[in-house]
């Protein structure tokens, strides 16, 4: 028999059953469960629970069983083997009335009409907000999957074996969207924040983007929230939740034909063409503002300011598009129009492209309106390629361009490879001939790769100074691995 010990029961995930109004259906995180006649709901639910535990390779989990015909609801923790725990007199001995009060709450937020840590969204001309919360807490934590054996080899100086591992989704990426916090997809098709040391789980979002690369961490309203841009829809979610909340609901704002999301700048905006931009205010209203025709975006930063460029000024506007100050600008030599495109590189760097008369790109110093340098690459990147970034080392990829914006000043034209991580002046790829680095350093050099690899073996999808991530695919299993720096 399974003693289950609470508190060595990782916080996430929780897995959550429901029983539809008038038990006519069974559900698990959102899919349908078969009954069959007679056959308890809570014990198909658990059956339903165990097989998808063992499917993951996890002992045990904290599930939340839901009776929507009465509002009730109660959780427990399930073990592979079968045994059941109900957490629910636990927490009616210690603290009755405040238990009480805690799963009304989480009724409420399981429900979608939670207060906490959600954001409301009305159409244009209505407050996008995020209210308040409480401080989360995070419990002792045990890691997953330490010592696992790496399917792949590691970079050289890389531990062989996992510091943790967890499952994540098919062709899935990592993205350490801060220093203390690593966004991984769950098979669920969530996200979850990640301490990168421990793998502990500290923040858990519904509706993860197919990239999660492409979530960025900006502003709305005076509150940090997490952006993406997916399909039609722009989402956005509160960066803190309380602990005991299974998942923050982002609020997806709808994008109309022909409009686009950007959310790689202080503040997300929504491009609606014909020089119009459409941003939240300091309450979260969204509203159009034109904006000078003939320039395109910077950036809009947390106080709402919005920064554009043309092809001979920087024009600096209020949140309502007023014009607070015009800088001169001299474009490259060569470049007749504004940018066609534009990506922030960090606080005070951008990386600007045209394509007019010939291809060019520089990176801009956005404080004083100076360009640093420019090239003539062989292809512009498009807007959908994702940019690599080391801001300590002002180091950038981005496509076939490797970019240095350090005292190395270097814009420089890459082999044809896949990127996945940068580090320094190091570049890592997927070639036809398996991972391979490049060197922004010595832009001759050729590709290299490192002993014991395969030809099938992923390079990092994350190098950082202290470990490299890789998101290899087995069988039918695919996982993310934290490889520590041995050296």
């Amino acid at each position: 028999m399974t003693i289950i010990d609470p508190q060595k029961v990782p916080a996430f995930p929780v897995y959550t059953l429901k029983i539809s109004e008038g038990r006519e259906s069974l559900t698990l995180d959102g899919a349908q469960i078969p009954v069959l006649d007679g056959e308890d709901f809570i014990e198909a639910g658990k059956n339903a629970i165990v097989a998808k535990l063992t499917s993951h390779n996890l002992g045990m989990v904290r599930a939340r069983a839901i009776d929507e015909s009465s509002g009730q609801a109660w959780d427990m923790i399930i073990a592979a083997t079968g045994e059941v725990l109900d957490l629910t007199e636990q927490q009616e001995a210690e603290q009755a009335a405040k238990a009480r009060k805690q799963r009304r709450n989480k009724r409420l937020m399981i429900a979608g009409v939670s207060t906490l840590a959600v954001l409301t969204l009305g159409g244009l001309g209505t407050a996008v907000v995020i209210a308040n919360q409480p401080a989360a807490t995070v419990p002792a934590y045990t890691p997953q999957g330490v010592g696992a054996t790496l399917p792949a080899a590691p970079p050289p100086q890389h531990s062989a074996t996992a510091a943790w591992s967890h499952p994540t989704l098919a062709d899935a990426t990592v993205n350490m969207i801060s220093p203390d916090r690593l966004l991984t997809a769950d098979p669920e098709g969530t996200v979850t924040g990640r301490n990168p040391a421990t793998g502990q789980p500290v923040w858990r979002g519904n509706k993860a983007p197919e990239d999660l690369a492409s979530i960025h961490q900006g502003t709305w309203a005076g509150k940090p929230v997490y952006a993406a841009a997916e399909r039609n829809e722009l989402r956005l979610w509160p960066v803190e939740m309380p602990y005991d909340t299974p998942s923050v609901a982002p609020t997806s704002i709808g994008l109309e034909p022909g409009q686009t999301a950007r959310t790689d700048t202080h503040t997300p905006y929504i491009e609606l063409g014909d020089w119009y931009i459409r941003v939240p205010d300091t309450a979260g209203t969204l509203h159009d503002v034109m904006i000078p025709p003939g320039s395109t975006v910077l950036d809009v930063a947390a106080d709402g300011t919005i920064t554009t460029i043309s092809a001979t000024t920087i024009y600096t506007l209020d949140n309502s598009g007023k014009i607070l100050e015009e800088k001169n600008f001299t474009a490259p030599e060569g470049a007749t129009k504004y940018p066609v495109r534009v990506w922030l590189l960090d606080d005070t760097h951008a990386l600007l492209a045209w394509d007019d008369t010939e291809r060019i790109m520089g990176v801009l110093n956005t404080s004083t309106g100076s360009m640093l340098f420019s090239g003539t690459p062989r292809a512009i990147p498009t807007a959908t390629e994702p940019l690599l970034v080391d801001k300590e080392a002002k180091t950038a990829a981005i496509g076939s361009v490797g970019i240095s914006y350090s005292d190395q000043e270097a814009l420089i034209d890459l082999p044809a490879a896949d990127l996945s991580a940068i580090h320094g002046n190091l570049i890592y790829a997927n070639s036809n001939n398996g991972p391979v680095t490049l060197d922004l350093g010595n832009p001759e050099a050729e590709p290299k790769t490192w002993v014991n690899y395969r030809a099938e073996d992923p390079a990092p999808a994350l190098v950082t100074d202290d470990a490299v991530y890789l998101v290899a695919t087995q069988l039918e299993s695919t996982t993310v691995y934290r490889s520590n720096r041995e050296q």
